[in-house]
This record gives structure tokens, C-alpha cells and sequence, in this order.
């Protein structure tokens, strides 16, 4: 089985949010997560997205939709979406419509060969 290199799983609480998102050592504008659910002790990933601000906000707004996020922080805006690309293609999250947007004012590819946005 596939692994995300994400921290967590968290619970998607307020609470969670705060303690692992918020108060985090390591904080960064860029970062990508991961949403789902966890049974028997698995994550199981249902939406994957990058931020590029602040993500504590950008996760509030998924309350009461999933019960658990993963999440890590990230020095580039194209790493996380690269990260995120690749998360993409590992997992194929039922909940992402369409393929990771690239950033605004970038020219960024998706860094998985097989990919037809990948050139």
C-alpha cells in the first residue's frame, strides 16, 4: 500500500486544527493535505488539495464533512504541489473532481510521467 508522507491522521476538529495546524513549529503558507475517513486504524483518503495561505482556514471548511485530515508543511509552493500530484495519482481520491490546479501565476507541470499534464 501506497504512503502519503503526510503527518497525522487528526481528528477534523477545531481542536485538532489548532494544536497539530496552528501552534506547529514548522509553519508554512505552503502545504498540502489529505481528507478521509479511518477505519480499523486506516486512513482512507476521499480529497487531496495544496494551500498556499493559510491552511488551518482552509481545513475549518471541511467541519462535519470528513472526520480525519493528514497534512504536511512544505518550504516551495512547488513541492506541495507536486506532493499533491503525486497523492493524486497514488490514491485517486473519490472526492477530487478533476487533477490538482496548478498554482496561480506558475507554469507548473505535474511532475508524474504518465500524466498528459505533465509536459
Amino acid at each position: 500500500m501506497a504512503q502519503t508522507g503526510l503527518l497525522g491522521p487528526y481528528p477534523l476538529t477545531e481542536e485538532a486544527i489548532q494544536k497539530f495546524v496552528t501552534e506547529a513549529k514548522d509553519w508554512s503558507s505552503a502545504s498540502v493535505y489529505a481528507l478521509g475517513l479511518v477505519k480499523q486504524k486506516h486512513f482512507y483518503i476521499r480529497r487531496v488539495g495544496h494551500v498556499e495561505g493559510n491552511l488551518a482556514v482552509v481545513l475549518k471548511t471541511y467541519l462535519g464533512q470528513y472526520v480525519a485530515f493528514r497534512f504536511k508543511f512544505f518550504s516551495s509552493t512547488r513541492t506541495a504541489y507536486n506532493k499533491e500530484c503525486h497523492l493524486y495519482h497514488d490514491f485517486n481520491p473519490k472526492d477530487n473532481e478533476e487533477h490538482p490546479v496548478k498554482p496561480k501565476n506558475t507554469k507548473f507541470t505535474c511532475p508524474v510521467a504518465s500524466c498528459e499534464l505533465s509536459v
